[in-house]
């Protein structure tokens, strides 16, 4: 309750900070922290996107994949507010990584989950979250500085942070390459096992499918949809059997399930 007691102060200069991060290497991105003064607005994610590509030298033909826990509603309007400041020939995905996207509607999970991103991999946990639990211990003292100062003293931590992830990289990059080799190979042997259970036509039919998604994912994401169910929930709809009783904790599942899909 005390930290939380300055949090939405209207004595704050400041009440929070953005920044953007490398999801692959788990780095900050230089210049690319900025001060939030009245919550997170879109302005403030936007002034560090274009600050992070251009630091970052990053080719335009490398692509941008850009997580975000709302990025289903932030890339509505992306390229109307800053799609003049990006480079011509960037192409820009956006994903939500896996510890937020359940939270979101069913039609998130396949059109902004990286696993069903073309070119893209899988997100272990939470980008930020873990950076935050190292940064979070310095807030503290860094209350009664001055602005300056507390801009200083971030720019430190945020720098040994990744001077720490540079020494450390190699380490856990061959790490990270053993536990990918294991998934994918129990990843390609749970498809040999489904395949077998399925007929040629419907995997030839089903492939076609997907790289047709793929393929046409950029101008309309509704295409990956397909990942879904066909049948809906209106087509078999869950009603108990006439001899039983409907209790409470039934209803009350159907109310939790009626809101998430309104959510």
């Amino acid at each position: 309750a005390i930290e939380n007691t300055l949090l939405y102060s209207k004595t704050c200069n400041i009440n929070g900070i953005v920044v953007i991060a490398c999801p692959w290497h788990r780095c900050f991105t230089l210049g690319s922290v900025a001060d939030l003064y009245r919550g997170e607005q879109q302005k403030n994610v936007n002034w560090v996107l274009l600050q992070s590509l251009k630091y970052s030298n990053m080719d335009p033909e490398q692509g941008l994949l850009f997580f975000y826990n709302i990025a289903c509603q932030y890339s509505i309007h992306f390229q109307r507010q800053i799609g003049h400041w990006l480079p011509i020939d960037l192409d820009t995905d956006f994903a939500i990584v896996q510890f937020h996207i359940h939270g979101h509607k069913e039609d998130c999970l396949f059109r902004f989950l990286s696993m069903f991103i073309p070119q893209s991999g899988v997100i272990i946990g939470g980008i930020l979250e873990s950076l935050w639990a190292n940064l979070n211990a310095v807030t503290p003292a860094m209350r009664m500085a001055t602005l300056t100062h507390q801009a200083e003293m971030l720019d430190n931590h945020i720098c040994d942070s990744n001077h720490k992830k540079a020494l450390n990289i190699i380490r856990v990059l061959c790490k990270q390459y053993v536990l990918t080799n294991k998934w994918v190979a129990d990843a390609e042997d749970i498809r040999d096992e489904i395949a077998e259970c399925v007929s040629m036509k419907n995997i030839m039919a089903w492939t076609n499918a997907v790289v047709e998604a793929e393929n046409t994912c950029h101008i309309d994401l509704s295409v990956m949809d397909i990942y879904g169910m066909s049948a809906s929930y209106e087509d078999h709809p869950a009603v108990p059997a006439k001899d039983e009783p409907v209790d409470g904790e039934y209803q009350w599942i159907c109310e939790a399930i009626e809101v998430q899909e309104l959510q």
